[in-house]
């Protein structure tokens, strides 16, 4: 609810009978001296005089009006607030309430009677429509501006002698200021200076009403964008999260193997199971304690690396997918040649980057129905390019970051990171026959398998 944002209910309320107070003292203000001056403007017959006459009647009139508007505007927001099944009272007071004050007993002022004219209808829809199109607007202050504006233009209707007929300035001050101007034959001078000055304020409330609902418009649209923002941070650290667990447990799986090797021969050579082979598994043994060495300082350290054959890189990302059933999804297109060919990486992250490829392959190819991944491997001079190619709808033409697959990018994000860091190239582009390509380019190795 807007009162929610903005004032509370009942400070409304206490605003409104301010302005309604302030509206009774002002019909206190004794127009007697204001009348005087008026009845000499025939005998000096100066159309200084005649102006300046109007102008204190409009600023009297506006005074009283715009204190009784603001009044019932606030009221009526007030009542409306007190519980959302009164929201009608928003405009339904100021409504009923603004016209029925004008035909009030003479009573608050000298006998003068309050005439709802022209300008005082016009008055009230200004209100109304001023509600509407501020109604998720909480600054009051802009608001009672923008009316105050209103009203006041409004009241320069009262002294153009051409609205008379239209029911325009009846009032006795009005009619005073008029019967002057028709006695001096100054009535264009009225209908020329007060139509000048009444659209110039119109036009000031309306600039300002634009602004007000212009400038909500905006700052609803940097909270939606705020929202949005912190929507996408909280499913960047969920994914992130999720992926950190997913990847914690694939590495545990991948120490767990050297692990068993260890433990199983250990058993072995404690129970006496293997005699005459206690030098081969301890040798075996020795091995698999370097394998989680080299692991545990991969993991650990971003800049560990140590060489590795293609086809031992590779068949390390199948282990680690292997518990999936999309798996069998996966072909690998390879020479043996190029698989013997050695690179020099930190076989978990770089792994974890393949595999991270392997993924969002997965995903492109369950948007639109494919049911191949292909994992190509391929020696360019002294170049190493592994190649992941799907059968998905491609990477969207206007996308920022991410695959853009109901992503967050992250996975393309670390594939990145890693290849960067192992002076690669990382690259993705849409096939021409459908379908998506992303490929690390990495330096191969100087040094061959066999010699190591």
């Amino acid at each position: 609810m807007e009162t929610v944002k903005g004032l509370h209910p009942a400070r409304q309320l206490a605003a409104a009978l301010f302005f309604l107070l302030l509206w009774t003292a002002a019909q206190q203000i004794s127009t007697a001296p204001l009348l005087a001056a008026i009845a000499r403007i025939p005998e000096t017959m100066d159309s200084g005089d005649l102006l300046t006459a109007a102008s204190f009647v409009v600023l009297l009139n506006g005074l009283r009006a715009i204190a009784l508007y603001l009044g019932w505007f606030l009221a009526g927001n007030g009542l409306a607030g007190l519980h959302p099944s009164l929201s009608f009272l928003s405009w339904l007071t100021p409504a009923a309430a603004i016209p029925m004050t004008y035909f009030l007993p003479p009573v608050l002022g000298e006998g003068i009677q309050l005439h709802f004219g022209i300008p005082a209808v016009l008055s009230v829809t200004s209100v109304l429509v001023l509600r509407y199109l501020t109604r998720n607007i909480s600054d009051w202050a802009y608001k009672s501006i923008a009316l105050a504006l209103f009203v006041f233009s409004f009241q320069w209707l009262d002294i153009i002698p051409s609205l008379t007929v239209w029911g325009a300035g009846w009032g006795e001050l009005s009619s005073s200021v008029k019967t002057a101007a028709g006695i001096l034959e100054r009535e264009g001078l009225l209908n020329w200076s007060g139509g000048a000055v009444f659209a110039g304020l119109f036009l000031s409330g309306v600039l300002t009403t634009e602004l007000m609902v212009t400038y909500s418009a905006r700052l609803a649209d940097m909270a939606l964008l705020r929202d949005r923002e912190n929507k996408m941070a909280r499913l960047r650290e969920e994914s992130l999260s999720n992926r950190s667990l997913v990847e914690m447990q694939q590495l545990v799986h991948d120490l767990k193997r050297p692990l068993t090797t260890i433990l199983g021969l250990g058993d072995v050579i404690v129970s006496g199971r293997g005699e005459g082979n206690a030098a081969r598994y301890g040798t075996v043994i020795c091995e698999a304690a370097r394998s989680m060495e080299e692991m545990v300082s991969e993991i650990l350290h971003e800049d560990f690396r140590r060489q590795v054959s293609i086809g031992d890189l590779v068949e390390y990302v199948f282990t680690q997918i292997s518990p999936f059933p999309w798996r069998e999804t996966v072909l690998l297109e390879a020479d043996r040649p190029v698989l013997r060919e050695m690179v020099k990486v930190n076989v978990v992250r770089m792994s974890r980057a393949v595999v991270n490829l392997l993924d969002n392959a997965r995903k492109a190819n369950l948007q639109a129905g494919g049911g191949k991944i292909t994992l190509s491997v391929s020696l360019e001079g002294d170049r190493v390019t592994l190649a992941v190619t799907d059968e998905g709808p491609g990477f969207p033409q206007d996308r920022t970051s991410g695959s853009g697959w109901n992503s967050t990018g992250l996975g393309l994000q670390y594939v990145t990171m890693v290849v960067h860091n192992h002076g690669g190239v990382f690259s993705s582009a849409n096939l021409p026959g459908g379908g998506a390509r992303a490929a690390l380019t990495l330096g191969r190795s100087v040094k061959g398998k066999d010699e190591l």
